[in-house]
Protein backbone atom coordinates (compact mmCIF):
# COMPACT_ATOMS: atom_id res chain seq x y z
CA UNK A 1 0.00 0.00 0.00
CA UNK A 2 1.39 3.72 -1.13
CA UNK A 3 0.20 6.94 0.23
CA UNK A 4 0.59 9.69 -2.62
CA UNK A 5 0.44 13.03 -2.11
CA UNK A 6 -1.80 14.83 -4.61
CA UNK A 7 -0.55 17.64 -5.33
CA UNK A 8 -3.19 19.63 -7.54
CA UNK A 9 -5.94 18.56 -5.74
CA UNK A 10 -4.38 19.85 -2.53
CA UNK A 11 -3.74 23.16 -3.88
CA UNK A 12 -7.57 23.48 -4.32
CA UNK A 13 -8.67 22.08 -1.47
CA UNK A 14 -6.49 24.08 0.48
CA UNK A 15 -5.56 20.92 2.56
CA UNK A 16 -3.92 17.55 2.19
CA UNK A 17 -5.23 15.55 -0.75
CA UNK A 18 -3.58 11.85 -0.52
CA UNK A 19 -4.52 8.73 -3.07
CA UNK A 20 -4.26 5.45 -1.66
CA UNK A 21 -2.77 2.79 -4.08
CA UNK A 22 -3.03 -0.44 -3.63
CA UNK A 23 -1.45 -3.30 -4.80
CA UNK A 24 -3.22 -6.89 -6.04
CA UNK A 25 -2.61 -8.79 -3.01
CA UNK A 26 -2.81 -5.74 -0.31
CA UNK A 27 -5.74 -6.06 2.53
CA UNK A 28 -4.23 -3.39 4.66
CA UNK A 29 -5.67 -3.53 8.32
CA UNK A 30 -7.86 -0.29 8.92
CA UNK A 31 -5.15 0.96 11.43
CA UNK A 32 -2.59 1.20 8.36
CA UNK A 33 -4.69 3.30 6.22
CA UNK A 34 -5.25 5.62 9.26
CA UNK A 35 -2.83 5.57 11.98
CA UNK A 36 -4.70 7.33 14.65
CA UNK A 37 -1.33 9.06 16.17
CA UNK A 38 -0.66 10.77 12.59
CA UNK A 39 -3.96 11.92 11.09
CA UNK A 40 -3.78 15.11 10.20
CA UNK A 41 -6.40 18.30 11.10
CA UNK A 42 -8.19 17.63 7.68
CA UNK A 43 -7.36 15.71 4.75
CA UNK A 44 -9.26 14.36 1.62
CA UNK A 45 -8.07 10.60 0.74
CA UNK A 46 -9.34 8.33 -1.97
CA UNK A 47 -8.84 4.99 -3.72
CA UNK A 48 -9.79 3.29 -6.79
CA UNK A 49 -9.85 -0.97 -7.20
CA UNK A 50 -11.61 -3.06 -9.67
CA UNK A 51 -14.77 -4.18 -8.76
CA UNK A 52 -13.55 -7.71 -8.55
CA UNK A 53 -11.42 -7.31 -5.41
CA UNK A 54 -14.37 -7.08 -3.23
CA UNK A 55 -12.07 -7.52 -0.02
CA UNK A 56 -9.78 -4.84 -0.90
CA UNK A 57 -13.08 -2.58 -1.21
CA UNK A 58 -14.55 -4.08 2.30
CA UNK A 59 -10.64 -3.53 4.28
CA UNK A 60 -11.44 -0.01 2.88
CA UNK A 61 -14.45 1.12 3.94
CA UNK A 62 -13.72 -0.92 7.49
CA UNK A 63 -11.33 1.74 7.55
CA UNK A 64 -13.40 4.54 6.66
CA UNK A 65 -13.82 5.16 3.21
CA UNK A 66 -17.13 5.36 1.21
CA UNK A 67 -18.24 4.05 -2.21
CA UNK A 68 -18.81 7.45 -3.88
CA UNK A 69 -18.85 6.31 -7.29
CA UNK A 70 -18.52 3.32 -9.90
CA UNK A 71 -16.28 4.23 -12.85
CA UNK A 72 -16.63 2.40 -16.09
CA UNK A 73 -14.90 2.49 -18.62
CA UNK A 74 -15.72 2.01 -22.02
CA UNK A 75 -13.51 1.11 -25.10
CA UNK A 76 -13.73 1.00 -28.82
CA UNK A 77 -11.78 0.99 -32.23
CA UNK A 78 -11.12 4.00 -34.29
CA UNK A 79 -13.22 4.54 -37.53
CA UNK A 80 -12.63 6.42 -40.58
CA UNK A 81 -16.49 6.93 -41.45
CA UNK A 82 -19.27 7.56 -39.11
CA UNK A 83 -22.38 9.87 -38.74
CA UNK A 84 -21.88 13.46 -38.85
CA UNK A 85 -24.00 15.71 -37.58
CA UNK A 86 -24.16 18.97 -39.92
CA UNK A 87 -25.34 21.59 -37.48
CA UNK A 88 -21.97 21.08 -34.52
CA UNK A 89 -18.69 22.19 -36.02
CA UNK A 90 -15.77 20.82 -34.20
CA UNK A 91 -12.58 22.32 -34.47
CA UNK A 92 -9.70 22.68 -32.18
CA UNK A 93 -10.11 25.59 -29.35
CA UNK A 94 -9.03 29.07 -30.44
CA UNK A 95 -8.32 32.57 -29.08
CA UNK A 96 -11.65 33.93 -27.66
CA UNK A 97 -12.95 30.49 -26.97
CA UNK A 98 -11.51 30.20 -23.12
CA UNK A 99 -14.04 32.14 -20.96
CA UNK A 100 -17.35 29.95 -22.59
CA UNK A 101 -15.11 26.61 -22.57
CA UNK A 102 -14.51 27.62 -18.70
CA UNK A 103 -18.04 28.10 -17.84
CA UNK A 104 -19.17 25.36 -19.30
CA UNK A 105 -16.83 23.37 -17.20
CA UNK A 106 -17.41 24.77 -14.13
CA UNK A 107 -21.71 24.02 -14.89
CA UNK A 108 -22.32 21.60 -16.96
CA UNK A 109 -21.52 18.71 -14.64
CA UNK A 110 -23.36 16.68 -11.70
CA UNK A 111 -22.07 12.93 -12.02
CA UNK A 112 -18.49 13.36 -10.92
CA UNK A 113 -16.86 11.63 -8.08
CA UNK A 114 -16.68 15.68 -6.84
CA UNK A 115 -20.08 16.10 -7.02
CA UNK A 116 -21.76 12.63 -6.04
CA UNK A 117 -20.07 13.26 -2.81
CA UNK A 118 -22.27 14.99 -0.35
CA UNK A 119 -19.09 16.37 1.48
CA UNK A 120 -17.09 17.88 -0.60
CA UNK A 121 -19.39 21.77 -1.39
CA UNK A 122 -21.02 21.69 -5.08
CA UNK A 123 -18.44 25.07 -5.37
CA UNK A 124 -15.62 22.81 -4.57
CA UNK A 125 -16.89 20.36 -7.20
CA UNK A 126 -17.37 22.99 -9.71
CA UNK A 127 -14.23 24.36 -9.53
CA UNK A 128 -12.28 21.13 -10.13
CA UNK A 129 -13.29 21.07 -13.22
CA UNK A 130 -12.79 24.50 -14.37
CA UNK A 131 -9.29 24.19 -12.76
CA UNK A 132 -8.66 20.65 -14.75
CA UNK A 133 -10.05 22.54 -18.22
CA UNK A 134 -8.03 25.60 -17.31
CA UNK A 135 -4.77 23.25 -17.50
CA UNK A 136 -5.89 22.39 -20.99
CA UNK A 137 -6.01 25.81 -21.75
CA UNK A 138 -2.31 26.41 -20.51
CA UNK A 139 -1.00 23.23 -22.01
CA UNK A 140 -0.78 22.18 -18.92
CA UNK A 141 -2.33 18.49 -19.44
CA UNK A 142 -3.35 16.41 -22.01
CA UNK A 143 -3.30 16.46 -26.24
CA UNK A 144 -5.73 18.66 -27.49
CA UNK A 145 -8.72 20.79 -26.56
CA UNK A 146 -11.63 19.94 -28.83
CA UNK A 147 -14.48 22.72 -29.01
CA UNK A 148 -18.03 22.48 -30.98
CA UNK A 149 -19.63 25.02 -31.98
CA UNK A 150 -23.19 25.82 -32.73
CA UNK A 151 -24.67 29.21 -34.37
CA UNK A 152 -21.21 30.84 -33.57
CA UNK A 153 -20.33 30.19 -29.80
CA UNK A 154 -19.02 27.34 -28.11
CA UNK A 155 -21.48 24.98 -27.19
CA UNK A 156 -19.48 21.87 -25.78
CA UNK A 157 -15.60 20.85 -25.40
CA UNK A 158 -13.74 17.46 -25.49
CA UNK A 159 -10.21 16.85 -23.84
CA UNK A 160 -8.40 14.39 -25.08
CA UNK A 161 -4.89 12.51 -22.96
CA UNK A 162 -2.85 10.15 -24.95
CA UNK A 163 -1.78 7.14 -23.15
CA UNK A 164 0.74 3.98 -24.09
CA UNK A 165 4.10 3.63 -25.88
CA UNK A 166 4.02 1.59 -28.62
CA UNK A 167 0.17 1.42 -29.24
CA UNK A 168 -1.03 4.45 -28.42
CA UNK A 169 -5.10 4.59 -26.76
CA UNK A 170 -6.51 8.25 -27.24
CA UNK A 171 -8.84 9.11 -23.87
CA UNK A 172 -11.73 10.83 -23.99
CA UNK A 173 -10.44 12.74 -20.30
CA UNK A 174 -13.52 15.31 -19.84
CA UNK A 175 -16.29 16.29 -22.74
CA UNK A 176 -18.74 18.56 -21.12
CA UNK A 177 -22.08 20.56 -23.08
CA UNK A 178 -23.51 23.68 -22.14
CA UNK A 179 -26.57 23.41 -20.32
CA UNK A 180 -28.67 25.50 -22.73
CA UNK A 181 -27.68 22.95 -25.31
CA UNK A 182 -27.90 19.64 -23.63
CA UNK A 183 -29.91 17.40 -25.81
CA UNK A 184 -28.99 18.54 -29.32
CA UNK A 185 -26.24 16.39 -30.53
CA UNK A 186 -23.49 18.43 -29.21
CA UNK A 187 -21.47 15.25 -27.61
CA UNK A 188 -22.13 13.18 -29.65
CA UNK A 189 -20.76 15.49 -32.44
CA UNK A 190 -17.61 15.48 -30.67
CA UNK A 191 -17.38 12.08 -30.26
CA UNK A 192 -17.72 11.26 -33.76
CA UNK A 193 -15.66 13.86 -34.59
CA UNK A 194 -12.75 12.44 -32.31
CA UNK A 195 -13.57 8.49 -33.37
CA UNK A 196 -13.02 9.73 -37.05
CA UNK A 197 -9.77 11.66 -36.15
CA UNK A 198 -8.39 9.16 -34.54
CA UNK A 199 -8.25 7.11 -37.10
CA UNK A 200 -4.44 6.16 -37.70
CA UNK A 201 -3.09 7.66 -35.24
CA UNK A 202 -4.32 5.81 -32.17
CA UNK A 203 -4.44 2.01 -31.81
CA UNK A 204 -7.71 1.62 -29.12
CA UNK A 205 -9.96 4.99 -28.04
CA UNK A 206 -10.99 5.09 -24.27
CA UNK A 207 -13.70 7.02 -22.05
CA UNK A 208 -14.64 6.58 -18.79
CA UNK A 209 -17.97 7.36 -16.68
CA UNK A 210 -19.52 7.30 -13.51
CA UNK A 211 -22.24 4.07 -13.48
CA UNK A 212 -25.07 6.93 -12.34
CA UNK A 213 -24.76 8.51 -15.65
CA UNK A 214 -27.18 6.71 -17.64
CA UNK A 215 -27.31 9.11 -20.43
CA UNK A 216 -23.68 9.25 -21.24
CA UNK A 217 -23.40 5.50 -20.56
CA UNK A 218 -25.76 5.66 -23.74
CA UNK A 219 -24.25 7.94 -25.91
CA UNK A 220 -21.20 5.72 -25.50
CA UNK A 221 -22.87 2.24 -26.38
CA UNK A 222 -24.84 4.45 -29.11
CA UNK A 223 -21.11 5.65 -30.62
CA UNK A 224 -19.84 1.83 -30.75
CA UNK A 225 -18.07 1.51 -26.94
CA UNK A 226 -18.10 -1.51 -25.21
CA UNK A 227 -17.52 -1.62 -21.46
CA UNK A 228 -13.83 -3.07 -20.91
CA UNK A 229 -13.56 -2.62 -16.76
CA UNK A 230 -15.19 -0.82 -14.09
CA UNK A 231 -13.67 0.18 -10.63
CA UNK A 232 -15.02 1.22 -7.38
CA UNK A 233 -13.98 4.69 -6.57
CA UNK A 234 -13.64 5.38 -2.50
CA UNK A 235 -13.78 8.47 -0.63
CA UNK A 236 -12.35 9.23 3.06
CA UNK A 237 -12.54 13.02 4.69
CA UNK A 238 -10.65 13.74 7.94
CA UNK A 239 -11.67 16.82 9.71
CA UNK A 240 -10.21 17.62 13.19
CA UNK A 241 -8.30 14.71 12.88
CA UNK A 242 -10.95 12.17 13.04
CA UNK A 243 -12.58 9.97 9.88
CA UNK A 244 -16.13 11.20 9.32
Amino acid sequence: MKLLPDAWLSKIFGYDVIRVVLEKDDLPEPGAVFPQATLPPRAFYYAKVPVTSVEQAGRLTQAGFRVIDVNVTFEREPEQQTGINSSVLVRDIRPGDEDAVLDIAETAFIYSRFHLDPLIPMEMANRIKREWIANYIRKQRGERLLVAEVDGKPAGFLALLVSGETEKTGVIDLIAVARSMQGRGVAKGLIEYHIRDAYRKYARLAVGTQIANVPSMRLYARCGYNISSSTYVLHAHVREGRIL
